[in-house]
């Protein structure tokens, strides 16, 4: 009953099924070798570095990004399962393992994180990465030659000479996956230390730096951001369009037609009075206005 991770802590011991699949699944995702993460995480890096579209700027920014996914991660495992109990003691008493149905998938899922990532491993380590082609025949072909990168060019001379161009490529990108997992494991520390080690000072850092401590806490403002441009203004040109066009125009033209009417109707309405005399009247003030129209036509 409760989803707030600020409130938890020290349920390792009272769910264990759920703290050894979800410890599991934190070193997956992290990207820590053997596991099925670091697979899947070398290989987008290494094509983000090497492929024909690549550059190093985008395997730094993506490598900084599986560094916060690493530290976000232990983030979780270390507030909910480690440290000192945060739980309302209301809720306490309830704290149970989940039931078959849901631990048994976790289960497999975890199995699947230890063993999954075997299928795909890449060629520089030795395996025959079934997974690198699974898409080929939908996003056209493998990907590009690999094309050398400025910053590491001192590197790759040295590499080169050792081994030639497979050999440089090879050992370029077992570099690269070494400083992955280095990145991997500074997230993890940080959020060690800091959740862990001294869980205080969290709070001490988003005291000191509020400003930036509101900013991420309130994702950068996006959902506002989004509000303001998007969603109030759509209600804002909905309501113009349900006042302005909506209710001034097609209500006014279908109401004043229909007033009109209604006038023309009371106007026609008085002539139909039933009675002979008014219509003979009629008729004979009828006759008089054509006799004065053709003489008035004869002198002029």
């Amino acid at each position: 009953g409760e989803l707030d991770i600020r409130k938890m802590g020290a349920l390792r011991k009272k769910i264990p099924i759920t703290f050894g699949t979800f410890f599991i699944a934190t070193l997956a995702i992290a990207g820590v070798p053997g596991l099925s993460g670091f697979f899947s995480k070398d290989e987008i890096l290494w094509m983000a570095f090497s492929s024909g579209r690549g550059h190093f700027l985008l395997w730094l920014v993506a490598a900084i990004a599986a560094g916060m996914t690493a530290f976000y991660m232990f983030r979780a495992l270390f507030m909910t399962f480690f440290g000192e109990s945060r739980v309302d003691h209301h809720v306490a008493h309830h704290i149970h393992e989940s039931p078959k149905v849901m631990t048994v998938p976790l289960m497999v899922l975890a199995v699947a994180s230890i063993i999954g990532g075997y299928v795909g491993v890449p060629h520089v380590l030795g395996g025959a990465n079934h997974i690198h082609e699974f898409l080929a025949p939908v996003v056209g072909g493998s990907a590009e030659p690999v094309k050398a990168q400025a910053i590491f060019s001192l590197i790759s001379e040295a590499w080169a000479a050792g081994g030639g161009a497979e050999g440089h490529s090879a050992a370029l990108e077992i570099f690269l996956m070494a400083v992955s997992v280095v990145i991997a494991l500074i997230g993890i520390g940080i959020a060690y230390f800091l959740y862990l080690k001294n869980p205080a000072l969290p709070k001490m850092l988003t005291e000191k730096w509020s400003g930036l401590y509101r900013l991420v806490s309130n994702k950068y403002y996006v959902d506002e951001l989004y509000q303001f441009l998007f969603v109030n203004s759509l209600k804002r040109a909905g309501t113009g369009l349900w006042k302005g066009f909506d209710e001034f125009v097609i209500d006014g033209t279908v109401n004043g037609i229909a007033y009109f009417i209604g006038w023309l109707s009371g106007v026609t309405r008085k002539m139909q009075t039933g009675l002979v005399q008014n219509y003979a009247f009629s008729i004979v003030l009828g006759g008089l206005i054509l006799a004065v129209y053709y003489i008035m036509r004869a002198f002029f």
